[in-house]
């Protein structure tokens, strides 16, 4: 699979390397959808047009394969996935939850507890497979990995802390995120974000060697 049309960021593909292979498609669709819809939303300044864009891939992720645009490398990647007897729901939910960014902000609690259910299970279910359901404690991780996505990327301050708040309170709620080995890369996301919910600060660069290092030694090791 040919990595460069996926638009993955430089931490999104160190964590792919410890997908499995037979699992590494699903986990490269569910990273690259993330950050395609993380693009549109960045980049929209009128809600309705980031809407459209969004609703775009709501006609990929729910109309027949024949009815789906060729030419788009991503698109072919997700029909063969569903033809292989891939469920596409989660990546809706994901969608979903992206979709919630295009609300003005500020937000009250049900905003950002559905934000983190859609965008954090959409994302984590769809790579762990329909098969892998997962576990409370692997909800929760996913949710706190939507939260600390949210707080590192916001450029709203009071948005910003809220939801890093609400990450470090689910990460209390929980002593540690447990995946087996195929969700060693889910895994190595909760640990980031726990991380930075511990000692109550987000991290300036998660491209440093220290970073680099502590994801491969839980990748490798699952410690």
């Amino acid at each position: 699979m040919n990595d460069a049309f996926l638009q993955l960021d430089p931490l999104q593909r160190l964590v792919l390397a410890y997908a499995k292979r037979q699992d590494r498609s699903r986990y490269a669709i569910a990273f690259a959808l993330d950050s395609r819809f993380g693009q549109v939303i960045r980049s929209t300044s009128e809600t309705l047009i980031g809407q459209m864009r969004l609703t775009w891939w709501r006609d990929i992720l729910t109309k027949p394969v024949k009815d789906r645009p060729s030419g788009e490398p991503l698109v072919a990647l997700i029909t063969e996935a569903e033809q292989q007897g891939t469920d596409l729901l989660p990546l809706i939910d994901l969608l979903e939850g992206w979709e919630f960014l295009l609300d003005d902000f500020p937000w009250n609690d049900q905003q950002f507890n559905q934000y983190a259910v859609k965008r954090g299970e959409g994302a984590f279910q769809f790579a762990l497979g329909a098969n892998n359901m997962m576990a409370d404690d692997q909800k929760m991780g996913a949710q706190g990995w939507a939260l600390w996505d949210l707080a590192r990327y916001c450029s709203d301050p009071d948005m910003r802390q809220q939801a890093f708040e609400k990450c470090q309170r689910i990460y209390e709620s929980v002593s540690s995120v447990r995946f087996d080995s195929s969700g060693r890369p889910l895994s190595i996301f909760c640990k980031l974000a726990q991380s930075d919910a511990t000692k109550g600060s987000l991290a300036a660069d998660l491209y440093r060697p220290w970073v680099a290092s502590k994801i491969i030694w839980h990748g490798v090791t699952g410690c």
